[in-house]
């Protein structure tokens, strides 16, 4: 077994243990499985990148534009959840800890929404 196909199956096996689903699919440049990663991203374990499955009935740039939609959404409220944290570190009013821990979890809620919704 030559070294890249080696790398290739040692990326899917890593992929398998870290709780991945191999699909059905094989991928547009190399052809080997694709992956579902558990926050719903298609990946190619031999290329090592994120291939979107367009459905029949969609084009290809409404897919990708909803896929950069969702990922720039999660983007944003995992920068909210950052800055929070730095001011829940440095805050000693207990009603203002209180105030974020219950934006925090808000936004965590939505972050869980937002990844099942992805999945589906």
């Amino acid at each position: 077994m030559s070294s890249k196909s080696d790398t290739g199956a040692k990326e899917m096996a890593e992929l398998l243990r870290s709780g991945a689903k191999m699909l059905s699919y094989s991928c547009p440049q190399c052809g080997s499985p694709l992956f579902q990663l558990k926050t719903g991203e298609i990946w190619c374990a031999k290329c090592k990148r994120r291939v979107i499955i367009v459905p029949e009935t969609e084009e290809v740039s409404t897919v990708e534009k909803k896929q950069l939609l969702w990922e720039a959404l999660e983007q944003n409220l995992m920068e909210k959840i950052s800055s929070l944290n730095k001011m829940l570190y440095a805050e000693s009013d207990l009603s203002r800890v209180k105030e974020i821990l219950e934006v925090l979890i808000s936004l965590l809620s939505s972050i869980e929404k937002l990844r099942n919704i992805r999945k589906t």
